[in-house]
C-alpha cells in the first residue's frame, strides 16, 4: 500500500510566500468541490506530488465535479492507506446482502413446501405414509423458518457506533 509523504509543513521554509503543498492541495480540491476529506486530501496529495502520474490523470477524467464514489475508486485502486476503511465497509455490504438473498431464497422455499402440506392435508385419502411424510416435512418447515429468521437478523445492517466520513 502506499503511504504518503509526512513532512508537510503549513509554514513556508525560507519566509518568502510560496504556496505550502497543503494550501496547494486544498485550492485544487476547492476548484473542484471536493469533500474536505482526510482520505481526499491523501488522493490529492498523491496526485500531485506522488511517483505515479496516472492517478491525476484519473482524477482528471473523472470531470469538474468529481462524485465521492469516484475518488474513492480510484483511492481503493491506487491502495491508498485512507481508503482502506472502505474495503471492509464494502465486504460488510455485500455479506449482508448475500445473507438477505439466501433468507429471502429459503422463504419462497418454504412458502412452496407450506403450500404443499396444505394440499397433503385436504387430500380425502390420508395414509399412515402421508402422515409420516407430512410430519417430517412440519419439522423440516420449522427448521427453515427458524434458519430463515436467523439470516434476517445476521442480514439486517448494523448501526455504526459512531459515524465518520475518514
Amino acid at each position: 500500500m502506499k503511504n504518503s509523504q509526512t513532512g508537510v509543513s503549513a509554514y513556508s521554509i525560507d519566509g518568502d510566500e510560496t504556496e505550502t503543498e497543503l494550501e496547494i492541495i486544498g485550492r485544487f480540491m476547492t476548484q473542484l468541490k471536493v469533500k474536505n476529506l482526510p482520505r481526499n486530501y491523501q488522493l490529492f496529495h498523491e496526485a500531485l506530488y506522488g511517483q505515479d502520474r496516472g492517478l491525476a490523470e484519473e482524477i482528471e477524467a473523472l470531470g469538474s465535479l468529481p462524485p465521492q464514489s469516484g475518488l474513492d475508486e480510484i483511492g481503493l485502486k491506487h491502495r491508498l492507506v485512507s481508503h482502506c476503511g472502505l474495503v471492509a465497509r464494502k465486504s460488510e455490504s455485500d455479506a449482508a446482502e448475500m445473507l438477505r438473498e439466501v433468507a429471502d431464497q429459503l422463504a419462497k422455499g418454504l412458502m412452496k413446501k407450506q403450500h404443499f402440506a396444505r394440499e397433503v392435508e385436504r387430500s380425502p385419502k390420508v395414509s399412515a405414509t402421508l402422515d409420516n411424510l407430512n410430519a417430517s416435512l412440519s419439522n423440516l418447515m420449522l427448521y427453515e423458518t427458524e434458519l430463515t429468521e436467523r439470516l434476517k437478523t445476521c442480514a439486517k445492517p448494523q448501526k455504526p457506533a459512531r459515524s465518520t466520513n475518514a
